[in-house]
Parts: structure tokens; C-alpha cells; sequence
């Protein structure tokens, strides 16, 4: 799977759950691969996603993890997801716990595409 494809897939999958997506979302520093915003009656709910598309077997470390936590809470997001069609680090899964860090990795993606489609 290409960047591109990851992207787009998890897109969908936030737009099919009432999301306004923006793609490429520009901040002041970096730009991330999508920032989603759920309106609700009780206020806005507003998601950051970095997609990595790394090979099967390369470990997504806690640097990635610790800039998007810091965007995250530049723009007041509710919640930080890193998705990646590889594994984490034992490291980032306990930071990630720590912090309320959604992490979906390569075999949690497959069980949702599963459901998508």
C-alpha cells in the first residue's frame, strides 16, 4: 500500500463516520496527513492522523509519536492517531497508553478494512 492509498483509505473511513476531513491539513510548522473534525451538540471533536507506510517489519518509534502529540495539542485536538501499515515499538505502545495515543498498526488495519468492506 502507497502513502497516498493509506491516506485515502483512513479518510474514508472518517468521513464514513461523520468526519469533515482535510487532507494534507497545513499548521503553523508542519503539515500533517489529516485532520478530522466530528461536530456534536456538546462541541466540536477533532482528531490528528499521521499515516506511516513503512516496510512489514520496520518499528515505528516514539519520536513520531512525541511530534504529533506536541501538534495535537497545538491545534487543541481531542484525540492523536498514528496509523501505519507496519508495527510500533514496545517503547511507543507504552508511551502511547501513557498518553491516549490511538496506535493502529498493520494487523489492526487489516481488521478494519475487513469491516469496510
Amino acid at each position: 500500500m502507497e502513502k497516498l492509498q493509506l491516506v485515502n483509505f483512513i479518510s474514508k473511513v472518517m468521513e464514513e463516520s461523520g468526519f469533515k476531513v482535510y487532507k494534507d491539513f497545513k499548521t503553523s510548522q508542519k503539515v500533517i496527513d489529516i485532520y478530522g473534525v466530528l461536530p456534536s451538540v456538546m462541541g466540536d471533536f477533532s482528531v490528528v492522523v499521521a499515516c506511516k507506510n513503512y516496510d512489514k517489519q520496520w518499528e515505528v518509534g516514539i519520536d513520531i509519536l512525541k511530534e504529533m502529540e506536541m501538534i495535537g495539542r497545538n491545534l487543541k485536538a481531542s484525540k492523536v492517531v498514528i496509523v501505519t501499515s507496519s508495527i510500533f515499538s514496545s517503547q511507543s505502545r507504552n508511551y502511547a497508553s501513557k498518553k491516549n495515543i490511538k496506535l493502529i498498526d498493520r494487523d489492526n488495519l487489516m481488521i478494519l478494512a475487513k469491516k469496510i468492506f
